[in-house]
This record gives C-alpha cells, structure tokens and sequence, in this order.
C-alpha cells in the first residue's frame, strides 16, 4: 500500500508594501502654480529631505508655505498633537468671538476629531461632524467626538452634493497643505456653508509654521466672503454673504 501524497506547501504570501507616510513630491506651488519654489532650512541638513521625509517649502510668488512631500492622513506624534491641541483651542476661541451659538460644524480632514472635542468646551450645544479620507472618523463616531462620520474627500461631487448649505461653520485646520489642489477645497468649503455662516482656516503646523497664501483673503472675497481676520493673522475667519451661491 502506496503512502498518502505529502500536500504541497502553500506558495509564498508577497509582503504587504507599507502605507507610505508622504504623496508625491511636487514641483510647483499647490496655490498658484509656481516653480519658484524655495527650502525653509531649520539648521543645518540638505537642502532637499531624505527618503522618508518632507521639507518645508515656499512659494516665492504667493508665499505659500506647505509640507513637500505632503503629508499623507495618519496618527500623529502624542507630542505633535499635544501641540497641536493649544492651536485649536485657540482657533474655537477665535471663532466664539465672531460666533458663538452654531448649531452645526463640519470639521474636514478631522481625523480623530481632536479639534471637535477641544472646540466643545466653548461650544457645548454645536452639532459636530466630521469628513475624514480615513476611517479613524468612525472610531471618532463610535467614542461620541462627532454626531455624523463621513470618509472621503470633500471636493467628491457626491459628498458635495449631500452636504450642499448645511453648516454654520465649516474648519480646515491643517487641510489645505494636505491637498493636491487647495482652490478646490476651499471652493468645496463654501459649498457645503451656509450664508451667513463662518469659515476657518489655520495651516499652522505645531512643529514650524506655515505660511497662508498671499491671495487667500483676496480668493475669500472674489468667492463672496467678508474676511474678519486681519492681514497679519495666522489664521483666516472669513463669513460667507447671503449673496454668495
């Protein structure tokens, strides 16, 4: 009697690639268009970053500052956001002067919704939600940091379209250097505000600071916004007029 066949081994499972931490590098502005791009040095170090790692970048024609390569969506550092969360509660603070009853707050690119659960000292009885290319909203959800969990983009014609004219205040902390095409959001920001309601936007990176765009207040207004913010702000807060579609 002939012995049993020895089954074959299994073939080989490919390693999984990781999730890298950073997109494409870029050669222009994200803003304007630009390749007049020029390194912020901090030190001493290369001038271009090494594999793994992004510089910081200005825009010699508009002066916008941002990460290159960005920053994908992802945890951060405890210490980053530690950081992080003395800017937003500055930033709830800034908008309780110019608005201090919302009934409705869409936080974009929210994450865990750190900034929902800071802004809610100030604002107690506001309904946040949160729009996240990730699914760390759900999980934000699922702890009560946010009413309604929304995962994707907010330039989606989908996501734009449910959400058309349905927040008092719309934030993008940190958002617009995380883009491929910042206009665009901003653009889908005022979309899903109502008129009447107040925008805020902070690109202040806790570990170095990054600079607005020139043309961000001037785009605000041709767009239908008053901004209330002065010129040397490092934030925006901009009201979108009853006017603007």
């Amino acid at each position: 009697m002939s012995a049993p066949p020895v089954p074959s081994a299994p073939p080989p499972v490919p390693p999984v690639p990781p999730v890298p931490g950073y997109g494409p590098h870029r050669a222009d502005c994200p803003w304007c268009g630009s390749r007049r791009l020029r390194p912020r040095l901090f030190g001493e170090g290369p001038r271009r970053a090494a594999p793994g790692r992004s510089v910081l970048e200005r825009c010699l024609d508009c002066r916008y500052g941002f990460r290159n390569p960005p920053l994908t969506p992802g945890p951060e550092h405890p210490v980053v956001r530690a950081g992080a969360r003395l800017r937003q509660r500055s930033a709830a603070r800034a908008v309780f002067r110019r608005c201090p009853e919302p009934e409705s707050w869409l936080d974009v690119g929210t994450g865990d919704a750190d900034f929902p659960d800071a802004a809610r000292a100030y604002f107690p009885y506001t309904s946040f939600d949160g729009l996240d290319p990730t699914h760390r909203v759900l999980r934000a959800r699922a702890v009560e940091r946010v009413e309604e969990a929304f995962v994707g983009r907010l330039t989606d014609p989908h996501i734009r379209a449910r959400l058309r004219g349905r927040y008092d205040v719309v934030s993008l902390l940190r958002q617009l250097e995380r883009v491929p095409d910042p206009r665009a959001e901003l653009r889908a920001a005022l979309h899903v505000l109502r008129p009447g309601g107040h925008l805020l936007v902070d690109a202040t990176d806790p570990r170095r600071p990054l600079a607005l765009p020139a043309g961000l207040r001037a785009e605000l207004a041709e767009l239908g916004c008053t901004v209330l913010t002065g010129a040397r702000s490092g934030r925006v807060i901009a009201r979108k007029d009853a006017s603007a579609a």
